[in-house]
């Protein structure tokens, strides 16, 4: 029972391939085909505001179909809820190519808003199909600046942070969310907390999760030898041990998301998962609810 009407439920923990990953026979994956370790949707957020069931998403994720079912599942069978709005992060495919299950080929949605950057928008507009579906009304297109909160509902607002990730389609930002009574930092993707940030009005990693409630932040890799076969230079995330490291003594604020199939904590008995718990580290956990 909830006893606050403005709420985040997380709708996945994995990075954007999810988990199994596709073709994948590692420890984690085989657990998952094994039936030890649940299947993990590539990480999304949903903002509920219980007062007037509207929702809005942050990412529509390659696994937004059961995503749906998971919101429903949350509200009820019985219950429904409006759908006002998605919050792109950025442009790599396990953040938005859910889209697709809006289109005509599917659902024909009409009139959904798509929030993001100028470089995300700008992408929806020129390339297709997604120009035709702004053009035949699935999509509104409505750009943010970085820095400028918008409100969602009477006690709800949302204001997007630029960070550093690679950029081959569009810029990155993650999201403050801001309730009546908590505000928290949403961040799936980075590839620094050293480099790359800009001070401006102080916003700095440590500043952001010092200033913030709860801050789920982007733990890809718990360590740079996860993957032998890939060059971890080309996909750079800070990993888990580098965010300990450079949030201690703040570690009871973080809730960790965005695990690659490699990463050692979704194992409860790892001893990884153990040395965070110890201190005092979140976990992120597909389905729970947080209130704000």
């Amino acid at each position: 029972m909830t006893t606050n009407n403005i709420e985040i439920l997380l709708l996945g923990t994995a990075q954007d391939g999810g988990m199994p990953q596709i073709r994948c026979q590692c420890k984690n994956c085989s657990a998952v085909h094994d039936g030890k370790i649940s299947q993990q949707y590539t990480v999304s957020l949903a903002i509920i505001d219980r007062n007037t069931n509207q929702v809005w998403l942050i990412d529509c994720s390659p696994d937004f179909r059961a995503q749906c079912t998971l919101l429903q599942n949350h509200f009820g069978l019985n219950n429904s809820f409006k759908l006002e709005g998605i919050f792109l992060t950025h442009l790599h495919m396990g953040h938005y190519v859910g889209l697709f299950q809006f289109g005509r080929e599917t659902i024909d949605w009409k009139g959904l808003k798509i929030y993001g950057t100028e470089s995300v928008c700008q992408f929806f507009q020129t390339n297709q199909p997604w120009s035709t579906y702004i053009q035949i009304g699935n999509f509104l297109i409505n750009p943010l600046l970085p820095q400028t909160e918008i409100q969602l509902s009477t006690n709800l607002f949302i204001k997007s942070q630029l960070v550093p990730h690679r950029a081959e389609f569009s810029d990155t930002v993650g999201y403050f969310i801001r309730g009546p009574s908590r505000n928290i930092f949403y961040c799936p993707d980075v590839d620094s907390w050293e480099h790359g940030w800009s001070n401006e009005n102080g916003l700095l990693p440590i500043d952001i999760v010092k200033n913030v409630d709860q801050a789920f932040l982007d733990a890809t890799f718990f360590s740079s030898d996860e993957l032998p076969n890939r060059n971890i230079d080309e996909i750079p995330h800070p990993t888990v041990l580098q965010t300990l490291e450079k949030f201690k003594g703040l570690e009871n604020k973080i809730t960790l998301i965005h695990f690659n199939h490699s990463n050692p904590l979704y194992d409860k008995q790892s001893k990884q998962r153990e040395q965070c718990n110890q201190l005092g580290i979140n976990i992120g956990i597909q389905g729970r609810v947080y209130e704000i």
